[in-house]
């Protein structure tokens, strides 16, 4: 099966990576830090504030995510482009 048949048959998932081992590390060092940060909050106020800034991140990563891969899928459009157009010029 081709790589389109894969991803028009849902085999392939863009938003879905494997994350590296240093990734992995950082995600865990972070949540360590929030556990701890959240234990020393006092009120639930300050809990509810921490959570939003939480999901405000979450949000912003999964945007920045996004952007990344169709600016990435364009530039590999355009150097398929130009590689082809630079063989049918030789050609």
């Amino acid at each position: 099966m081709t790589t389109l048949e894969n991803f028009y048959f849902g085999n392939i998932n863009p938003s879905e990576y494997r994350q590296s081992g240093d990734t992995k590390k950082k995600l865990s060092e972070i949540a360590k830090l929030l556990d701890g940060l959240l234990s020393m909050l006092t009120t639930e106020h300050q809990k509810d504030k921490l959570e939003q800034i939480e999901n405000c991140q979450l949000s912003l990563i999964a945007l920045s995510e996004k952007d990344a891969y169709i600016e990435g899928f364009k530039l590999g459009v355009r150097m398929t482009t130009e590689i082809y157009a630079d063989t049918q010029q030789r050609g």
